[in-house]
């Protein structure tokens, strides 16, 4: 079977809305952080607990450095018994391999603008399948509208999106082929036990 006609996709069953978060100022600027709960949640099952737990996560987040910074992200994704790295070499090829050896993977791409000259901050979303010409993705703000940017709902339409590679690697791969903004996870060795905040089923 030749990779155009094949598909997989993990089941990632928790999908975080960003939209929906109960941390003042947070709802619109979160996406990295619901992006790296919904890993650390199929990686470590238990480790975070309730709908909105992606807030317990961004709590810990905070605790390192502020939602944007990748830094932060790797120490929190280990106080929750994940291993996660920051990678800027990013290829269509290295995201197909990790979701074939069972493991999701953080991207970050920009959203605004038309596929063919992409703009704008960023924004993050777990690469969670592929099938024919897509991949397939949660994304925690809603659904894209890849071909010319901007989003076609917002909280809602995000889990397992399918987006076009056509138009979705230029918005991942501004720098060149190989610069995909992305994050490895991988669960910590044994030994080594998810966190268990207090608050967990608060959120």
């Amino acid at each position: 079977m030749t990779l155009s006609t094949q598909s997989l996709v993990l089941p990632v069953r928790q999908y975080y809305v960003q939209t929906d978060s109960q941390l003042p100022g947070q709802a619109l600027r979160m996406c990295f952080s619901s992006t790296c709960a919904m890993a650390v949640k199929y990686l470590q099952p238990q480790a975070l607990l309730g709908p909105n737990a992606d807030d317990v996560y961004l709590r810990t987040v905070q605790r390192y450095g502020d939602t944007t910074s990748p830094e932060a992200q790797i120490a929190a994704c280990a106080d929750f018994g994940v291993v996660a790295s920051f990678r800027t070499d990013g290829t269509q090829d290295q995201l197909l391999e990790e979701l074939e050896g069972g493991f999701p993977a953080a991207t970050g791409f920009l959203h605004h603008g038309p596929s063919s000259a992409p703009r704008g901050g960023g924004h993050w979303i777990l690469a969670v399948g592929y099938k024919p010409g897509f991949g397939v993705f949660n994304d925690p703000y809603g659904e894209l509208d890849n071909r010319n940017g901007g989003y076609l709902q917002v909280g809602s339409g995000g889990r397992a999106v399918a987006y076009s590679w056509r138009h979705w690697l230029p918005r991942w791969q501004v720098e060149g082929p190989a610069a995909g903004w992305w994050m490895r996870f991988r669960p910590a060795p044994s030994g080594a036990p998810p966190a268990q905040p207090s608050d967990a089923r608060l959120a």
